[in-house]
């Protein structure tokens, strides 16, 4: 899909390149580089749109991690269909599915990956041979609620709130819970709670993924709400999303980029 210049384009890749030129010659001398790789590109995506990248070494993590959340929610599916609770049984199986649907398509690195981001900190500006994939995404129209019931997608509106997303649903969808994960679609996950006891609130931003804790009644419930949150910001932000093709030569392999 071919992009046009947004009408001030220019002015910013200039104000880029200028942050460029102003780093230290040993930065700039470094091997090629993401933010390279963006002001190589003959033409920026339309703003808004999200960028990401994905690091080579943490495919196959992401991907282990995918196939043990379906066992674990296999064993806790299993475990509410003998307890008689077949409602949480079943939301539990909405999200088994939507893992083997998320796991099919590509991955990202839970980082910032927009050329400003880069030139600003150019420690967290990965090496183009570490890299396994790079985008960008339209920004989407919804939001993302993994709840008791299954998960579903709702329409952005301006200045959607946490709360407000939470009141709009059955009380059974979120009944026991006290936290939920928010992940935002450039950041890592962050807890809230959401009882009458703790509730907190965050505004969510289109492209954003919300993420009820499961109550504990079994060992497994723990593990899941610590995985799920992270898979989920390993996903893509968005439906719409354009690969960009990557410069280095087959086999070539790298071990920069941030730490996540």
């Amino acid at each position: 899909m071919t992009r046009r210049h947004p009408p001030h384009a220019g002015g910013w890749r200039s104000a880029c390149l200028g942050a460029l030129l102003a780093l230290p010659l040993h930065v700039q001398a470094e091997t090629p580089r993401l933010s390279d790789l963006w002001l190589a590109q003959p033409a920026l995506p339309e703003p808004p749109a999200y960028s990401y990248y994905l690091l080579e070494r943490q495919q196959e993590p992401q991907q282990r991690r995918a196939r043990r959340l379906r066992e674990e929610l296999a064993t806790l599916i299993d475990w509410y269909s003998l307890a008689g609770r077949s409602d949480m049984a079943r939301g539990l199986a909405a999200w088994q599915a939507a893992i083997v649907e998320l796991q099919a398509a590509a991955g990202r690195t839970p980082a910032r990956a927009d050329l400003a981001a880069l030139l600003a900190s150019p420690r967290h500006d990965p090496s183009l041979a570490s890299l396994a994939a790079v985008g960008h995404c339209d920004v989407p129209e919804w939001v993302e609620l993994w709840h008791f019931g299954g998960v579903t997608r709702h329409r952005w509106t301006p200045g959607m709130s946490l709360r407000e997303l939470l009141r709009q649903q059955p009380d059974a969808h979120r009944a026991g819970a006290d936290e939920a994960w928010l992940i935002a679609p450039q950041g890592a996950p962050r807890r809230l709670g959401v009882a009458a006891w703790n509730a907190g609130d965050a505004p969510l931003v289109p492209g954003s993924r919300v993420a009820i804790a499961l109550p504990e009644p079994v060992q497994e419930s723990d593990w899941v709400n610590r995985a799920l949150p992270d898979f989920l910001a390993t996903r893509l932000p968005g439906d719409a999303c354009q690969a960009v093709a990557l410069p280095h030569a087959a086999g070539q392999a790298d071990s920069g980029g941030p730490a996540t």
